[in-house]
């Protein structure tokens, strides 16, 4: 008991080492700077009684679009219980950041235990905690999907090894809320872990289940992407072409940015898989390969060019790959398969103290750590804090505007011609016509207004983009209506007289289904569950 109590602490603090800073007041630097306004807007549909949130209203410059019908919710989920019990948006978004760094230490190390033992376990969960492209997706990215995504990975390994099938489901489930392209990696290296470990119908069990749980998000978000603009994420500046990596970059340099990724080999961040995240589990693929008859064998190569692989996509001898599979252009950057080595990799290192003798193995592991510590800690800071940074600062004026045009181009409803280059009005624009509007309202996902039209005919641009399915009750009567060809608005042409709309964000029957499916997915999975503990 002691023992645990003392590896606990050690894979406490070394979790905390790497997440302290956000502990203090106000908010860092990042290249993703609109984390807490989709934060905002994520809480404005919960209040608005749109669940689960799909439509935010002031996201495209103010127009709304349909961030979270393709942008994975559970970050923002979890960041919304801490702002509901009374946390402000940004220690929210800060909370978000800082649970995983504790997820994936205690995961990695209970995953690496059940192969190498408690000592196995502080060494790859060590490796992985502070693996430099943790820091860089924390404090130099702010990219919360891929913490998540890649934190919650361990954890999905072992409770399938364990045959925790509950909780395999849960994590999975998780996961599968985290990050869209994590996935991509993830769930085949799920599949060979599965084969290798002899688990194949544990986790074929766990895939149907989470995926019946998380339908409400996965079918609308794959069969719905070619309603918008998604085709830009891989274009310009996103086309993956211009992002490999260079052999330097991975295991030489020891350069540190917190400027963006650029054409070629110059780039202002690191993708440096650190010197112990690659020696150690190459010391230990060698070590197993050597010796034939060790348990588990052929999963630790296995995983090993696995990783291996992983950093070959990062680099430009890999682009026949990447031309072969027109999918893998969604990943925009190849350095992100930097989140699959480093699991690979910290997962085996830990494969070390299988060849340590016992009088060797503490002093070593405690050697290796504190090394490793020392090495990778100094990179887990922000470039710039903003110390007195509140809500209010965040979510008015010019930071409101330029947040709400983040990403915009990524999902924008593909029914117009152009993007919007300014701010939404704060009342619909009247095209043609005279009118008088009163009592104008929008929210996340319904609009109303009392219209007066003074001239025998009206055209108007409601400043909401048009997706799949606004509902127009027109007069108390449903409507059709246009839809403005330059930017995809909603468009009402009326008659003279005084009309009164109310404009209504529904579920279309794809949508329908998937709310459906997950929510008696859920209800089934809770009686399984209750059934099971009485059993």
């Amino acid at each position: 008991l002691m023992k645990n109590r003392l590896i606990y602490l050690i894979l406490f603090l070394i979790s905390l080492l790497s997440i302290w800073r956000l502990f203090r007041p106000g908010y860092p630097s990042m290249q993703d700077d609109i984390q807490v306004f989709r934060l905002e807007q994520f809480d404005q549909c919960l209040k608005d009684g749109q669940i689960p949130c799909r439509y935010i209203p002031d996201g495209g410059l103010g127009y709304g679009y349909p961030l979270y019908n393709f942008y994975s919710p559970l970050p923002y989920a979890v960041a919304e219980f801490f702002h509901l019990i009374g946390f402000s948006f940004i220690n929210s978004i800060k909370i978000s950041f800082i649970l995983p760094a504790f997820i994936r230490t205690f995961g990695m190390y209970f995953l690496a235990t059940v192969f190498f033992g408690s000592g196995g376990g502080i060494l790859s969960a060590i490796l992985f905690a502070l693996a430099p492209y943790q820091a860089v997706n924390t404090f130099v990215r702010g990219a919360l999907g891929e913490v998540w995504a890649i934190s919650l990975l361990p954890l999905v390994f072992y409770f399938l090894m364990k045959n925790k099938n509950q909780l395999l489901i849960i994590s999975l489930s998780c996961l599968l809320l985290s990050h869209n392209l994590t996935l991509i990696y993830g769930l085949p290296l799920l599949l060979i872990f599965s084969i290798f470990t002899k688990k194949f119908k544990h986790f074929f069990r766990a895939f149907i289940w989470s995926g019946a749980l998380c339908s409400f998000f996965l079918l609308p978000a794959f069969f719905e992407k070619n309603l918008t603009t998604v085709n830009t994420m891989t274009q310009g500046f996103f086309s993956y072409l211009i992002h490999f990596t260079t052999l330097k970059q991975l295991f030489i340099s020891n350069f540190w940015g917190y400027a963006g990724t650029m054409w070629g080999p110059v780039d202002g961040l690191s993708f440096k898989l650190g010197i112990f995240q690659w020696l150690l589990p190459t010391i230990v693929s060698i070590c197993f390969l050597i010796k034939k008859n060790l348990k588990h064998r052929s999963l630790i190569i296995s995983f090993y060019l696995i990783g291996i692989f992983a950093l070959f996509l990062t680099h430009n001898k890999s682009t026949f790959i990447w031309q072969s599979l027109p999918f893998m252009a969604y990943f925009q950057f190849p350095w992100r398969f930097l989140g699959l080595a480093i699991f690979c990799l910290a997962f085996i290192g830990g494969g070390l103290t299988k060849f340590l003798g016992e009088k060797f193995k503490i002093p070593l592991i405690l050697f290796l750590g504190l090394i490793i510590t020392l090495l990778n800690v100094p990179y887990f800071r922000e470039d710039i804090w903003y110390p007195n940074l509140t809500d209010e600062n965040k979510l008015s004026g010019s930071e409101l505007i330029r947040q709400s045009a983040a990403g915009l181009k990524d999902y924008w409803p593909n029914y117009g011609q152009e993007f919007p280059i300014s701010f939404a009005p704060a009342f619909p624009v009247v095209v043609e016509g005279e009118v008088n509007i009163n009592g104008y309202y929008k929210n996340s996902h319904y609009s109303t207004a009392s219209i007066s039209v003074l001239t025998p005919r009206a055209l108007l641009n409601l400043p909401i983009v048009y997706f799949p399915r606004w509902e127009l009750i027109l007069d108390g009567h449903e409507k059709d209506y246009k839809i403005d060809p330059k930017l995809g608005l909603i468009q009402l042409e009326l008659e003279q007289g005084v009309h009164n709309y109310e404009l209504k964000f529904r579920n279309t029957p794809l949508r329908t289904f998937a709310n459906l499916l997950s929510l008696l997915s859920l209800g089934a999975f809770i009686i399984l569950t209750i059934r099971e503990k009485k059993s």
